[in-house]
């Protein structure tokens, strides 16, 4: 009996002293898992040590954080056209609207439409214009910059392709509404007569005619060429015609088949855009189409070379 005691009470420490052991190793092994956690709270502590330093202005050789310095800004290259710009609005709120090739110096302006529709192939010859310059920077001089103002009378261009289409949305000729030798009415011997049109209650009073104006001056454009139809020829400037739109129509005249001097019907011209713009200083002519259908695109590109490269 006693020895089954012994052994039991045996057996029950080696139990004992096995579970001590166990919890032991338990108790190693969770200190063990525990230590990367520590780690953290010491780095923690660390920078906390470090923020502190570094507010009392001790030097530290811990390097600081630099941002990534942003690539400076370069400019871009200067696009060698721009367009439509609108610089206003028709009396029907259409808009007026140029286009931009180059960016030199002298300034040059080439108008199609202010007669609408009625003239409509010099809008035509306008879009033409436009189309083929955006693919042929080369003809552009690096001192010029041209504008092309593609449809003054967008109202009158909307409104009719004919005799209809020739005013503005009130009815005026905008090429006899310019202040220069203007009159609200004129002698209609030699002139257009098929419809009746005014020059506008006053110099100026349309808001096409307004656009342009400011436009030109804002950009001071040194020489223009306005284009209408039909058959008179090429018109320069002014009353009596400046230098410099004499000389402008003349260079012209050498590389087309237009009328130099004129067609002079008999026609008194008042209120007209060429006659404004000499009185500004800038060479202007008036250039009329052969026929009211097409726009001689041909000759008219050898013109615009030639108005390109051209000096008063």
């Amino acid at each position: 009996m006693k020895h089954i005691v012994k052994t039991r009470i045996r057996n029950l420490s080696e139990i004992i002293t096995a579970g001590v052991f166990i919890l032991v190793m338990f108790f190693l092994a969770s200190c063990t898992s525990i230590q990367p956690n520590a780690d953290v709270i010491e780095g923690n502590e660390t920078h906390e040590s470090t923020v502190s330093a570094t507010s009392t202005s001790t030097p530290t050789n811990t390097p600081l954080p630099t941002s990534t310095p942003e690539p400076s800004a370069t400019p871009s290259p200067t696009v060698f056209w721009d367009g439509p710009i609108v610089i206003g609005e028709s009396v029907d709120g259409r808009l007026i609207e140029v286009y931009r090739f180059g960016t030199g110096p002298r300034k040059l302006l080439i108008i199609g439409g202010i007669h609408g529709g009625y003239e409509w192939n010099t809008i035509k010859l306008t879009e033409q214009l436009i189309s083929l310059i955006r693919g042929r920077p080369d003809w552009i001089p690096d001192d010029v910059t041209l504008f092309i103002l593609r449809s003054l009378n967008p109202d009158g261009e909307a409104r009719a392709q004919g005799i209809h289409g020739r005013t503005n949305e009130n009815g005026v000729d905008l090429n006899r509404n310019f202040p220069a030798q203007w009159k609200l009415e004129w002698p209609i011997d030699g002139c257009w007569r098929y419809l009746p049109v005014t020059g506008g209650p006053y110099p100026a009073s349309e808001p096409e005619t307004l656009a342009v104006m400011q436009f030109m001056i804002d950009e001071d454009i040194s020489a223009l060429i306005n284009y209408h139809s039909a058959a008179l020829g090429i018109f320069p400037g002014g009353q009596p015609p400046d230098a410099a739109s004499v000389s402008l129509a003349e260079a012209v005249a050498a590389v087309s088949d237009y009328a130099y001097p004129p067609i002079d019907t008999g026609c008194v011209f008042t209120g007209q855009l060429i006659d404004w713009a000499s009185m500004q200083g800038i060479a202007a002519i008036d250039i009329e189409l052969a026929n009211h259908r097409d726009t001689d695109l041909k000759v008219n590109i050898e013109i615009l070379h030639v108005f390109l490269h051209w000096e008063p």
